[in-house]
């Protein structure tokens, strides 16, 4: 451990030590009647996080644990700077910093998490940004975790076109085995690859599964930045759309039915939404899962998605979200119905950038917690960080006051 590591760690001790003895000065609580849903602040601003990657441009986050000590750990990637991959480790004071890649590397938005090696281990993918044509897989050196060693990078993809903003690990073909689904936007395609048994190869095999033209797009719903190309998709999710027992691929404003080999059947959700996130889950009881999507760069509504008879029935949900670049479908407050997280980017322009969980009531209610406000986050999670089996929110900016990290650990009824 370095001596700056060991300060770190020992500070972060002290000032997580006075917050659970609720002595002294505490961290930023937010209560809301709201679920009674109540949040406990840290941030690398205040010595409670070491700060992560030095550059200002913090792109990709992952949350699995690394470790296997049953609690999640995550990992920031960034593209300007090295080490390009840190992972936090929780341990008994907090969290502590590891590095993942030593280099500087041209990481792009998005992750997926997958046991590649088939070693017991999770594996982590992340992807090249419009400067890169590359995709790579870091392997978790576990049990044997140093202090600036770095992982060992392998090659999923070094070739053709750049721009990888998205990918996503799932079983789409039913064949009991995991595939990996990326968009390459600079190709414009949707590809899924195998992974190979071992030994690995490197690069893998590439299937196309959809493509699509910049010719001509249709009508987008919202504004959107100058450097958006036309037509471009991204997005990822995975849910059991048509109830086959078969994961489906969610994406670009579509959803994509495997129908044999490496053919997917493409059905249109919302063609002016090609430009945004996804996440789907059950959110109204009965029927196929609900979809919602966001502008993840841009403003426009939060939109839900629900199959009525043959089509899909839109609901706006909130009239403005303005980079909404995180979004996710979990049960927040524990009540049995899954809630949504989306939150917004401040990029120098939305100082009361939103944190929200719009909470369900499983009929399709929602009632609004905003959990910040003037804080930006992008590609932010939610996910039980410190192991006591609520959910918390790990937030992360792009360009905001980076580089810095804010979690928001769950209080609820403590």
């Amino acid at each position: 451990m370095t001596a700056r590591t060991w300060i770190a760690s020992c500070l972060a001790c002290v000032l997580f030590s006075v917050v659970i003895a609720c002595s002294g000065e505490k961290p930023e609580e937010k209560d809301s009647g709201a679920g009674m849903l109540s949040w406990t602040h840290f941030s690398s601003l205040d010595g409670t996080l070491e700060p992560p990657n030095a550059g200002g441009q913090q792109t990709a986050t992952a949350v699995f644990d690394v470790d296997l000590d049953g609690t999640v750990d995550f990992l920031v990637a960034e593209r300007t700077q090295a080490p390009a991959v840190v992972w936090y480790r929780h341990t008994a004071r907090g969290w502590d910093r590891y590095v993942v890649e030593e280099a500087a590397l041209r990481i792009e938005a998005g992750s997926a998490v997958h046991d590649i090696d088939q070693d017991g281990d999770s594996d982590v993918v992340f992807g090249g940004d419009s400067g890169s044509n590359h995709l790579w897989w870091w392997e978790n050196p576990y049990p044997e975790f140093e202090h600036g060693r770095g992982w060992k990078r392998h090659s999923i993809k070094n070739a053709g076109a750049a721009k990888h903003h998205d990918q996503l690990f799932g079983d789409f073909d039913g064949d009991g085995d995991q595939e990996l689904v990326f968009w390459n936007q600079g190709d414009q395609k949707l590809y899924l690859a195998e992974v190979p048994k071992l030994p690995i190869a490197e690069p893998w095999d590439l299937s196309v599964i959809y493509a699509y033209s910049s010719d001509e797009e249709p009508a987008q719903r919202g504004e959107y930045p100058s450097w958006k190309k036309v037509n471009e998709h991204e997005g990822l999710a995975s849910a059991d759309i048509d109830g086959d027992g078969k994961m489906d691929i969610l994406g670009g404003g579509r959803w994509f039915q495997h129908v044999q080999a490496m053919i997917f059947q493409v059905h249109v959700i919302d063609s002016s939404y090609a430009f945004s996130r996804v996440a789907a889950g059950q959110l109204i009881e009965g029927g196929r899962p609900e979809v919602v999507l966001v502008v993840g760069d841009g403003t426009a509504p939060l939109i839900l998605y629900q199959w009525v008879g043959t089509e899909w029935v839109s609901s706006e949900l909130i009239e403005f979200v303005r980079d909404g670049h995180s979004l996710d479908i979990i049960d927040v407050d524990g009540d049995g119905n899954l809630d949504i997280f989306v939150a917004e980017m401040r990029l120098g322009k939305n100082p009361e950038a939103k944190t929200r969980i719009l909470l369900g009531d499983g009929k399709g209610g929602f009632e609004e917690h905003v959990v910040s406000s003037g804080y930006g986050l992008h590609e932010s999670r939610v996910v039980d960080l410190d192991g006591d089996g609520d959910i918390d929110i790990l937030g992360k900016p792009y360009k905001w006051e980076a580089p810095r990290l804010d979690i928001w650990l769950n209080k609820q009824g403590e």
